[in-house]
């Protein structure tokens, strides 16, 4: 068996061994390597001895081996790979590519990764080490809107780490700024007030969202049910809040608010619609001394007496489920 024989069939030996799409990439390199081997061999005029070509397959099989690590943090491996799977050099990889592309078409790929690596609680606290979460809000700038919406996607569940609230809370004017001036009912929209309402969940930032408050119930009025719902998980959040009731019960009420109250619309709606009233009553009589609301305020709308609302909340004590029924009590007892 001659060297150029002996050689290949090593390689077909290391193909057995380097199966798979990481094989391959290795296989190449050894691939090269031998055959650079070869042609010193054809030069030097001269065979190799069989330590010489044991020596020269074992360096290859080495370099094979080292190039898998290379090989599984090429960006195009680490974007298929499974989002629980992904290591710190995974994420720092697909980092640098966001950071360092501005094709639209691979930042929306690589937000998808980030996105879904970030529903695990350790890449959230991972990525925020690493330095993405500037990188990814960023992308908030972007021009392209699926781009934007892609990001979103992703400060909604980095945003369940109260850690990286911390570091997010500078961006949510601007993510208040596009939640305002987007398409109503939008998936740019929808994807904002996500991200506010996790933000939302504990007292912290509710004071940098107080100016948005008439643009909320703006949205509850003339947004679709599913926008209906997120703005009211932000309002119910806001409401929990003693401290934000007055601004609540200064804001002025849209004129269909109380279209709202009515039996036959969608529980998911009317159920925290009524929990953010009975947030609004509990901190009420808290409010230490008296306060002049206007005519189309909240309070006015709510609490005035006579209102119509009673008479809603009459029609909803009917209503055939129990939650709603707890909600309505709350109102009425407190």
């Amino acid at each position: 068996m001659g060297a150029v024989d002996e050689g290949r069939w090593a390689l077909r030996l290391a193909v057995g061994l380097l199966a798979g799409g990481v094989g391959l990439y290795a296989l190449y390199k050894l691939t090269l390597n031998r055959h650079q081997e070869e042609q010193v061999g054809r030069g030097g005029g001269g065979r190799q001895s069989e330590k010489q070509k044991l020596g020269h397959t074992v360096s290859g099989l080495k370099l094979a081996a080292a190039n898998r690590g290379i090989a599984d943090a090429q960006p195009g491996c680490v974007l298929t790979k499974s989002p629980d799977s992904l290591e710190q050099r995974h994420l720092q990889v697909v980092l640098g590519l966001l950071q360092g592309t501005s094709d639209s078409s691979t930042r929306e790929q690589t937000l998808v990764t980030l996105g879904n690596s970030a529903a695990f609680t350790t890449n959230q606290d991972l990525i925020r080490k690493l330095g993405g979460l500037n990188i990814v809000a960023n992308c908030l700038s972007d021009e392209v809107t699926s781009v934007k919406v892609k990001a979103m996607n992703v400060l909604n569940n980095l945003s369940m780490s109260l850690a990286n609230q911390e570091e997010l809370k500078v961006w949510i004017p601007q993510i208040l700024e596009i939640v305002e001036a987007t398409t109503l009912n939008s998936e740019l929209q929808v994807a904002g007030l996500r991200v506010l309402t996790n933000i939302s969940v504990t007292n912290n930032y509710h004071h940098m969202v107080t100016n948005s408050i008439p643009h909320f119930l703006k949205l509850l009025a003339e947004g679709t049910e599913s926008v209906k719902v997120q703005v009211l998980k932000i309002l119910v959040n806001l409401s929990a809040n003693p401290g934000m009731a007055h601004d609540l019960l200064c804001a002025q009420a849209p004129l269909s608010f109380l279209l709202l109250f009515d039996s036959c619309g969608h529980k998911d709606v009317l159920l925290r619609l009524l929990i953010f009233v009975a947030n609004l009553k509990e901190s009420l009589n808290l409010l230490q001394g008296s306060v002049q609301y206007e005519m189309e305020s909240i309070h006015s709308v709510l609490f005035g007496n006579p209102t119509p609302f009673s008479h809603k909340l009459q029609t909803l004590m009917l209503y055939q489920d129990n939650e709603v029924k707890h909600q309505v009590a709350r109102i009425i007892i407190k």
